[in-house]
């Protein structure tokens, strides 16, 4: 059994390294760090790359005005390794904290019946981005490792975690705003209690990528709502009505023994769906297949 074992694993490494070792790509230059292959112009590479995004962003810092195309253009910076004070991270960064507390932000935005009944208003939570005005819809919206919100209230609260992700590994966590956007997701009734009803498993995992770097005064209720999450892992090492690869690449943010021990129990599963051929070639298989290999290098898996 051990001896399979050991061969699915390097026939999953090697699947990958065959996958990865021509790209030129950030997902590339990441993937071969991971599998120690880094080919000699990956450091040139990586300055292209940095340039490229810097490019590709308007005078106002934003990526055509929408704020996740932006806060995953921060995120891939931060991924190269550009500093803080980078032009590209600042100007992007700078972008998504003017979009907090705007129209269209719909959670902490006024109070109506609906909102007040379910605590999502301002009398209750604040901090949230506004991913646009609510005349211009962003459902269905896809996020890069190929999660899919097709509700428009939900995808407008997936997209506000995943810009306060990004503004958080930016430095940004000092800040009122992003320390109420960080507070209002713990207190949010039922987001961490609940599984499956109101909040549907992926928006539960936008949420706790959002806090996992929580501010050090509130790291401690972080940890506590991430092991409810954690909690919900089935024995295969999925959780029931989450994508898989999306609840990893969240859960790979969490600084806990916990957290650590729950993506090793679930990298077997995600190997298997490696192995098996398809989720590379789907339209998020570059970024998913680089949440494996992360996942294999936090668990400790070395073949």
């Amino acid at each position: 059994m051990a001896g399979t074992l050991s061969s699915g694993r390097l026939m999953v490494q090697g699947r990958l390294a065959e996958y990865f070792q021509e790209r030129k790509t950030r997902a590339g230059v990441l993937a071969r760090r991971l599998l120690q292959i880094e080919a000699p112009d990956d450091q040139d590479l990586v300055e292209h790359l940095i340039r490229e995004r810097h490019r590709k962003t308007r005078i106002d810092g934003s990526v055509d005005g929408a704020l996740v195309a932006t806060a995953w253009l921060a995120w891939e910076l931060l991924q190269l390794d550009a500093p803080m004070d980078n032009a590209g991270v600042v100007r992007t960064v700078g972008f998504l904290l003017k979009q907090q507390d705007q129209p269209g932000r719909v959670f902490g935005e006024g109070c109506r019946p609906y909102l007040h009944e379910r605590q999502w208003c301002s009398h209750y939570v604040g901090g949230f981005f506004s991913a646009g005005p609510t005349e211009q819809p962003i459902a269905p919206a896809r996020f890069p490792t190929g999660a899919v919100v097709h509700q428009e209230q939900q995808a407008r609260f997936a997209a506000s975690c995943f810009a306060l992700r990004t503004v958080i590994r930016a430095g940004e966590d000092r800040r009122d705003g992003v320390h109420r956007h960080v507070a209002s997701l713990l207190d949010i009734p039922g987001l961490w209690s609940e599984w499956g009803g109101a909040w549907a498993p992926d928006l539960v995992f936008f949420a706790l990528g959002a806090i996992a770097l929580a501010p050090l005064d509130l790291r401690e209720r972080a940890a506590q709502a991430s092991a409810q999450v954690i909690a919900r892992q089935q024995a295969d090492g999925s959780w029931p009505g989450a994508d898989l690869f999306h609840a990893l690449d969240m859960l790979l943010l969490v600084p806990t023994a916990e957290a650590r021990e729950a993506v090793r129990r679930a990298v077997p599963l995600a190997c298997r769906l490696i192995q098996d051929g398809e989720t590379l070639t789907e339209d998020a298989g570059a970024e998913r297949g680089l949440v494996v290999l992360r996942a294999r290098a936090l668990s400790g898996a070395t073949t």
